[in-house]
């Protein structure tokens, strides 16, 4: 699992840096596996100290793609007039918005945890990170992390919405001009309160 995180990571950062895309959201592998009996398997690794949900659970079950996280009016504001576009990642389905500013603007996703069981996937392998940080997001547990140093317009937030549930945000700022260039994790956690409140109704 580890290797497969690393590689994650690894193409997440070759992407973003590449410029105005969030393709490859860095997240982690899969939490489970199946032998070759077809038995379920459980992840190696301690995710002991993944921080309890002590708000009210917040269906995702509710969407049927992450596309539907934001709406028209949000995604405007920061930006995007075009729909965004759904496709599968390593974590599960992904939303990724682009800016109609392509050069200047700033590209995020939004990422449905699926296949990491919410955020037990990142505090198994926090220590593959350079950038792990615990935090909140309006109330509910979450993480802020990057495959470089969350100072070069990329940071992606992670948020626990249910036990083994939840979803992730990645941002890519693209003016280094910005105040948000050395600071992304701002944008991320932003976005990513957003979609909480959303969730919430």
């Amino acid at each position: 699992m580890r290797r497969a995180v690393l590689a994650v990571l690894s193409a997440a950062a070759l992407t973003v840096l590449a410029g105005c895309s969030t393709e490859g959201t860095p997240t982690p592998a899969t939490t489970t596996g199946t032998t070759a009996a077809g038995q379920t398997t459980e992840p190696s690794g301690n995710s002991g100290d993944v921080p309890e949900i002590t708000g009210p659970e917040l269906d995702l079950s509710t969407l049927s793609s992450p596309c539907e996280l934001l709406k028209t009016d949000q995604l405007a504001g920061r930006g995007v007039s075009e729909p965004g576009t759904e496709r599968t990642g390593p974590a599960g389905p992904t939303c990724q918005w682009r800016p109609d500013e392509r050069v200047d603007g700033t590209s995020f996703s939004a990422t449905f945890l699926e296949k990491t069981n919410g955020l037990d996937g990142f505090y198994e392998n926090r220590d593959d990170n350079p950038v792990f940080e615990p935090t909140e997001v309006a109330g509910y547990p979450a993480v802020n992390s990057d495959p470089t140093d969350a100072k070069s317009g990329t940071c992606s937030t992670a948020v626990g919405t249910a036990k083994g549930k939840g979803f992730v945000v990645q941002v890519h700022v693209n003016d280094e001009t910005l105040p948000e260039y050395t600071n992304p994790c701002s944008v991320t956690s932003a976005i990513a309160k957003t979609i909480v409140e959303n969730l919430k109704g």
